[in-house]
This record gives C-alpha cells, sequence and structure tokens, in this order.
C-alpha cells in the first residue's frame, strides 16, 4: 500500500479489441484501488461479462505498473472505508462468477490488492523483474480482502509467509509455485496475451457454464460438487 496517485480523469479504460476485451487501470503511476476504481472494475467486469460478443477480458494497468493495491490514504481522508471495502469485496466476490475468462496482463509489480487481482484472474502473463504479493505487513497491516483470492492462487505455506512478512515473491519463485502461467520479458507481453486471450476461448460457449462451476466445486464438498456437475452435464446433453 501506498500514497494517493493523483490521476482521476479517466480511472479505468475499456476497449473491445476483436472478441477480447481490455480493461486499463489508469491511475498511474501505481494504479491504485480506490472506491471509485473498485465500483468501475466491477461495473466493467459484469458489462463485458454479459456481451454475446465478448470471449475474453484482458485485466491490465497503465504504466510500468499493474496495481499497487489500495489507494490507502485516499480512503482514509474520504472517511468511507466501509463503501470502500463494500465495493472491493462486490469486485472479489464477483471475479469467480464471470462466466467469461479472465487474462491477466501483469505489465509491473502486482501488490496488495492488486496481487489479489491478479490472483483472481484464470491466467497471468507477467514482465520480468515485477515484485509479486500482498506487502500490507510491511506497512504493519494485514491482506484482509486480497489475501482472500491468494490464497487461492498460492500454495498454503508461501501464501502465509508473504502475507506475515509482506515480502513480495520474484516472477521466477512466482514461476516455480504455479502462481503465473508466463514470465515474459516486457516487449513480449502484448503478443503473449494476445496468444492466451484466444488460447482460453478454445471450449467455446461450454466455459460460460464450466467456469464458474470449477470456481464452486472448491468450496463445495466432493459430493456437492459431483451433483452439481451431474446436473450440468445432464442440461448439456440434454435437447438443445
Amino acid at each position: 500500500m501506498t500514497g494517493s496517485s493523483g490521476t482521476r480523469s479517466t480511472p479505468l479504460g475499456v476497449r473491445v479489441e476483436g472478441r477480447t476485451a481490455v480493461l486499463e487501470l489508469n491511475r498511474p503511476p501505481a494504479n491504485l484501488i480506490d472506491e471509485e476504481m473498485a465500483v468501475r472494475l466491477h461495473g466493467s467486469l459484469s458489462e463485458l461479462d454479459a456481451r454475446a460478443d465478448v470471449d475474453a477480458i484482458v485485466v491490465t494497468g497503465a504504466g510500468w505498473v499493474f496495481c499497487g493495491g489500495a489507494d490507502a490514504a485516499a480512503v482514509r481522508a474520504s472517511g468511507r472505508a466501509a463503501p470502500f471495502a463494500d465495493a472491493v469485496a462486490r469486485l472479489f466476490a464477483f471475479l469467480p462468477r464471470s462466466t467469461t475468462p479472465l487474462v491477466a496482463a501483469v505489465n509491473g509489480d502486482a501488490l496488495a490488492g492488486g496481487f489479489g487481482l491478479m490472483c483472481a484472474c484464470d491466467v497471468v502473463v507477467v514482465v520480468e523483474g515485477a515484485r509479486l504479493g500482498t506487502n500490507e505487513a510491511a506497512h504493519g497491516a494485514w491482506p484482509l480482502l486480497a489475501q482472500v483470492p491468494a490464497i487461492r492462487r498460492v500454495p498454503e505455506k508461501a501464501a502465509l509467509t508473504n502475507a506475515l512478512t509482506g515480502e513480495p515473491f520474484t516472477t521466477d519463485q512466482a514461476l516455480r509455485l504455479g502462481i503465473v502461467d508466463e514470465v515474459v520479458p516486457r516487449a513480449r507481453l502484448d503478443a503473449r496475451v494476445r496468444h492466451w486471450a484466444g488460447a482460453v476461448t478454445a471450449a467455446g460457449s461450454a466455459v460460460a457454464t464450466g467456469r464458474p462451476l470449477f470456481y464452486r466445486a472448491r468450496e463445495q464438498s466432493y459430493d456437492q460438487a459431483v451433483d452439481e456437475a451431474r446436473q450440468a452435464l445432464t442440461r448439456a446433453f440434454g435437447p438443445q
């Protein structure tokens, strides 16, 4: 967590390139998340997820940082800690329910809540040299919301050590732990993200059912997961 970034004119860029939508956090230098950013991210993701002409959503940051986490200074100054927390919670709750695959184009550091956002994406491509992880402990805090998606992507021991120490992972560590899918030179980021945005659509319309089912299955008992999968399979092979 760091201080306020200052730039607020267009905090979130949205564009559609072919059948891929790109959401770009645009509050340089650190692309920090405040209440407005969290609300806009949630709203834009929801709208794009409902579009029949969008097969994949890429999340990235402007400049040299993916996302440095919460804009702690702005949230404290606003006196709106509860609405901010509610907005981030709604965003994080929506991410596993999206029926559209999410690809993180991590163009630089992904820290604190930015790391949580990265971990909630399905495929992660990151530039060499980026720092990845929660860093709240270094500021005398705990990654309360950021840890929720993080502990579902990061091996438990590594996630706990990161939360306790606030020391981010290197890209090599993150790749070795399976936190990210690919580490690339900055000049190759766009090309590799385009590749992955196409690759994650291989299942076609089945993704709309399968992706949310995948994330729900991790929270259910084995029998519950099997039963819901049985119902989905019956619908998939039933009369069209």
